[in-house]
């Protein structure tokens, strides 16, 4: 089982910030390992691709949110849910979709979708941004009436218990909070007076994870299902909190990138683990697979790499250096972060020593620089060419850029 936060904070749960009312996710941590270096994406559309594919969304031209009737996950990719499919699962996707309308859920390896396929949606009314209905079930609109984050939770609730006992099943619970525009039922906004919408919105998720994870225990599945909680990307600047790294979504620093994520599967992974090991969304295919101990093809060929050696001990270990790339691009090498902005132009950070990213060190340490420009160099050969951010809200807009290093410019 997946559970995808939207638009939640590296700041904004109560492992890290006692002021977030997240007791579920908190006791999820206690149980599991909590993944203190977990990348995705600066926005929603690239990282849902990344999750399902294990490839750079930038492959397939993916680097802002994705409108309706744009091209998404190319037909005929054998995504995760398809791969598990394949091996016999049952997989659903509830929630939110947002990569196009072209090749949907239910083209992508999903036996069921029940959710919304836009980039935002009202909590009560469930229309996208301009007032349009946006709520169905396997390809049907639905009319009902509810709480989008208590619905969703709910159907999973369903789906478990009235599932085929005889399969094992893939399950992702894509929920559309805390993205904007808030909102929350009454008794948590009157709860959250003094502290705000925002904190009523958080709580309100992490009940709805907790609905879920009490319908594993109840049905018996609790020591049986490897459950993976993440976040799409960082927080925006005007709701949630990312402190103290630096940064909002729609930015390669690691405020738009780094995110809760913790990891859950008693018996096979440590409980109570802080686990300060690089995990990429691209990797969570390839992990998962290595989990269930799935093949994958040959021919298959991702940008991910096999993370459960480590996630399984609970213990860092070495591993391939990794991008995110959007219209800007981070390479992660160990400690070492190398940020190339959409101008070319590189800078050159340590998060060991300066998680806040507020020391450029291109110009003290040359050797790590021309190490890590020439690692970049050769990962990024295949990628097609940025081709600018797009206009309007959660487009790009005029987000904060990568990196405004002092480096030379890409070769």
């Amino acid at each position: 089982m997946i559970i995808v936060a939207d638009d939640q904070g590296w700041n904004d749960i109560g492992t890290r910030n006692p002021k977030m009312t997240t007791p579920v996710l908190n006791k999820l941590a206690k149980d599991g390992v909590e993944l203190q270096r977990f990348y995705a994406y600066p926005v929603c559309s690239p990282a849902r691709a990344a999750l399902l594919t294990g490839v750079l969304p930038r492959r397939y031209g993916i680097v802002d949110v994705l409108a309706p009737g744009q091209a998404g996950i190319p037909k005929g990719t054998l995504t995760l849910p398809a791969r598990l499919k394949a091996a016999g699962y049952q997989t659903s996707l509830i929630g939110k979709w947002h990569l196009g309308s072209t090749n949907n859920a239910l083209g992508n390896g999903f036996d069921h979708f029940y959710g919304f396929m836009s980039a935002e949606l009202d909590y009560f009314k469930h229309t996208d941004k301009r007032g349009n209905p946006d709520w169905q079930r396997d390809g049907k609109q639905l009319a009902e009436e509810g709480y989008t984050t208590y619905l969703f939770a709910d159907d999973a609730v369903r789906q478990i218990k009235n599932r085929d006992k005889t399969k094992p099943f893939f399950l992702e619970v894509a929920f559309n909070a805390p993205h904007v525009d808030l909102a929350a039922p009454a008794d948590l906004v009157a709860k959250h007076k003094a502290d705000g919408l925002y904190g009523a919105v958080i709580e309100g998720l992490d009940v709805g994870v907790g609905r879920i994870l009490d319908a594993l225990d109840e049905q018996g599945l609790r020591n049986n299902t490897l459950v993976i909680f993440v976040s799409d990307n960082g927080a925006p600047r005007r709701t949630g909190s990312n402190l103290p790294l630096r940064s909002f979504k729609d930015s390669v620093y690691e405020g738009g990138i780094r995110t809760p994520a913790i990891v859950r599967w008693p018996g096979r992974v440590p409980a109570g683990v802080s686990l300060n090991h690089a995990v990429a969304m691209i990797d969570l295919y390839p992990t998962i697979a290595a989990a269930l101990k799935l093949s994958l093809p040959a021919e298959l060929k991702i940008d991910g790499s096999n993370q459960w050696p480590a996630i399984a001990a609970g213990q860092p270990m070495n591993r391939p250096p990794f991008l995110v790339a959007s219209h800007e691009i981070a390479l992660f090498d160990g400690d070492w972060k190398l940020i190339e902005a959409a101008d070319g132009q590189r800078s050159l950070y340590n998060l060991k020593n300066d998680i806040s990213e507020s020391k450029d060190e291109w110009a003290k340490q040359p050797e790590v620089a021309a190490k890590l420009g020439a690692e970049l160099d050769v990962l990024k050969k295949g990628l097609p060419a940025d081709a600018g951010r797009r206009a309007g809200p959660g487009g790009g807009g005029k987000g904060p850029p990568g990196g405004k290093g002092k480096g030379p410019p890409a070769k």
